[in-house]
């Protein structure tokens, strides 16, 4: 009776650690996606040459990244304000591990 309990306690104890260890690479690449959109980000506001459209590839963990860049444009009172999009995915995967969005005015 007692080796039977502990079976069932170890299947459940090993069903936790996979679960956790799923759960731990999805938030380690969550972070490398977000870390490298926000390169990516911060590279445009530091450049004068904003294009409409970019993409690349990085390695970064061991990993390799696919970025896209894109820009929409916008307007708020008399300003024009170019709305950038990056979408950061890992290799192989169809799903974006991270999107983010700024906003960068353009003067006139």
């Amino acid at each position: 009776i007692a080796l039977s309990i502990l079976a069932i306690l170890m299947t459940g104890l090993i069903k936790i650690a996979a679960n956790n260890t799923r759960n731990l690479q999805v938030l380690e690449n969550t972070t490398l996606a977000e870390q490298i959109a926000h390169n990516r980000l911060l590279q445009l506001r530091l450049t004068t040459d904003k294009p409409e459209r970019d993409d690349g590839w990085e390695t970064v963990a061991g990993r390799r990244w696919h970025w896209q860049l894109q820009r929409s444009v916008e307007h708020a009172l008399d300003k024009q304000v170019w709305r950038y999009r990056v979408q950061v995915f890992l290799e192989g995967e169809s799903a974006a591990y991270a999107e983010l969005v700024t906003q960068i005015a353009i003067a006139s």
